[in-house]
């Protein structure tokens, strides 16, 4: 502003008294009798009084407070203090009350005593207050009703609830915990590391930095504490969970009593060390449960398998198609310390060259065309478990390297990306072919094939096995059964007797998919002889391919024997069966060397 423009506003007072005239308070002139001299405009519309009106008036005519009853007491506190401020109640016009808030200010003008009251209107303020008030009140019984309700809950609920201080003393104990902790209600406070012991160094040990933690003021959370009873020293675990409070005062504890649970867990695991000898008797049969054979050759490669499960060495399964390379492959993963990883597999036969690469290793998006996503290969799937790569000689020379790479190093790369993955995998490979041919035709690297023949496992034929034939044909007759809504009870002499003269080119997969054509076409509840049985002269063509006459004899008596139980003589004998007597059957026995498994 300039000097001229303040000049000129000093001498217009005409913005001064608007100014007055429109406060939001009241403004009331008084001389020393309390006389009102001079009001504005706002203290007519508070009070309701006109200015004439209240020139006539006195103030304790509208101001009900005790401060001003005794005006001359007032005036020399407020010529001593020269403002005071107080509240009161005004009487308006209409005859209520309201209430104010009162500024009195001491001035003398022209040799007068003169007092100057800014008045403010402050019942929104008031009701405000009261609505707070209420509140407060209400807030209060809800606290306390929410207090009584947690005090119910604290003492009523099924886990153990404590307080504790930092000196390690029980403050306060809920029901639970004086139950599960042995304490009786008259013992609390008390010091639960010098009242309650730990039987083993180990548990000794857990209590201490659990309390030493507690006293820190620091979280505890779901440290299994191994204690005794205070009240009979019973062997007790719990599970414990402690969080200093906010006031840093004491901490709060949960208890969870888990004494039935491991002393289930020690039960069950003595009943496990008694039973270790009958499990390792079993152990065959538990572990190998696909697995059908009663055969003294195939039992040897059962052996085999758990001799080399325990390991992480490769495995080449050998063996011709048909003989159930893979069931060998998934007995060898399913008994080892990796059966709780996955067991991924892949048949190199069954893809293109220009594939497999994507299959075992993966790829990026973009790689190669129609590289539209980004793929993850079966061996980054098998981290941590096997991969079972059937068919093996089947896979190119050109990725014999990448593969030979992953078996020493563990490392390969993704297709499109030359960032170096490692892995973690149990190789486990099988194939039909002979490999050492295919090193001599430059087919097959021979620093591979000493990779993979870690551990060689050799699956026989059938035609080497035919004791199992009759457990096949059941198990199959069985796996199908449901399936076609059939139920077979009699499989006949004669089928067994002419499926033990095949020879099984196609192995156990040709036997199971013509047990599964057999009841098809079968009515009944018998497998019956039918056009499915392996031709007369598909028997003979088998028969020649015996080194002697007498394993044919020596197949079809066993054959006769199995479905008999090993009973020769009798109704029901094998020699009725037969059409022998029991002496001449039992002389052949002797003769082939047959002689019933142990």
């Amino acid at each position: 502003m300039t000097k001229k423009y303040m000049q000129d506003f000093d001498s217009d007072r005409s913005l001064s008294y608007f100014t007055f005239q429109h406060l939001t308070e009241a403004v009331f002139w008084n001389n020393s009798d309390g006389t009102i001299m001079y009001v504005n405009d706002t203290a007519c519309k508070m009070s309701g009084y006109s200015r004439e009106e209240l020139a006539t008036m006195k103030v304790r005519d509208i101001n009900t407070s005790e401060l001003t009853a005794d005006l001359s007491v007032f005036r020399k506190k407020l010529k001593a203090a020269k403002q005071l401020t107080f509240e009161t109640k005004f009487i308006h016009k209409q005859g209520h009350l309201y209430d104010v808030e009162v500024i009195s200010n001491y001035f003398e003008h022209n040799k007068q005593e003169v007092f100057c009251c800014t008045v403010r209107d402050i019942r929104q303020q008031k009701d405000y207050e009261e609505k707070l008030r209420n509140a407060n009140v209400k807030l209060e019984g809800l606290l306390k009703e929410s207090e009584e309700r947690f005090r119910d809950l604290f003492e009523e609920a099924p886990i153990a609830y404590v307080h504790e201080g930092l000196d390690s003393k029980f403050i306060r104990a809920n029901k639970a915990a004086l139950r599960i902790l042995g304490v009786r209600p008259d013992e609390v406070p008390f010091t639960y590391g010098k009242n309650m012991s730990a039987d083993t160094p180990e548990a000794h040990r857990r209590m201490k930095e659990a309390f030493e933690s507690i006293g820190r003021g620091t979280d505890t959370s779901g440290v299994v504490l191994e204690l005794r009873r205070k009240d009979n020293g019973k062997p007790l675990w719990v599970q414990w969970w402690s969080n200093p409070d906010k006031s840093g005062e004491f901490t709060r504890t949960m208890i969870l009593d888990i004494t039935d649970k491991v002393l289930m867990e020690q039960e069950q695991a003595m009943l496990q060390a008694q039973n270790q000898y009958l499990q390792d008797e079993i152990k065959l049969n538990n572990n190998f449960e696909e697995i059908v054979s009663k055969s003294k050759k195939f039992h040897k490669v059962l052996q085999q398998i758990e001799q080399v499960a325990s390991t992480d060495a490769t495995v080449l399964i050998l063996g011709e198609s048909g003989t159930g390379k893979e069931l060998l492959a998934r007995a060898v993963h399913n008994i080892s310390k990796r059966s709780k990883r996955p067991l991924i597999k892949i048949n190199c036969a069954t893809l293109p060259a220009n594939l497999i690469e994507s299959e075992l290793f993966g790829h990026e998006r973009g790689a190669f065309t129609g590289a539209m996503d980004r793929k993850i290969g079966r061996f980054e799937l098998a981290d941590g478990g096997t991969i079972f790569l059937d068919e093996i000689g089947e896979l190119p020379v050109e990725l014999q390297a990448k593969l030979l790479r992953v078996l020493q190093e563990g490392e390969f790369e993704r297709l499109g990306n030359p960032k170096t993955m490692k892995v973690n995998v149990r190789v486990i490979a099988a194939t039909n072919r002979n490999l050492e041919e295919a090193i001599a035709k430059k087919e097959f690297r021979e620093d591979l094939y000493y990779r993979l023949n870690v551990f060689q496992i050799v699956s026989p034929p059938l035609r080497n096995r035919k004791e199992d034939i009759p457990l096949l044909v059941k198990h199959f007759v069985k796996k199908y059964e449901s399936k076609m809504g059939r139920e077979i009870k009699h499989i006949p002499d004669k089928v067994i007797a002419a499926l033990m003269l095949y020879d099984w080119p196609g192995n156990i997969r040709e036997l199971e998919n013509m047990v599964e054509r057999a009841l098809i076409l079968s009515v009944g509840d018998t497998l019956e002889y039918g056009d499915w049985v392996p031709s007369a002269k598909n028997m003979a063509v088998s028969q020649t391919t015996l080194s002697k006459m007498e394993d044919v004899e020596r197949a079809h008596i066993m054959s006769v024997l199995n479905q008999t139980n090993w009973k020769v003589s009798g109704e029901k004998g094998a020699a009725k069966i037969l059409g022998l007597n029991p002496t001449t059957l039992e002389s052949r026995m002797k003769k082939l060397e047959i002689k019933r498994e142990k």
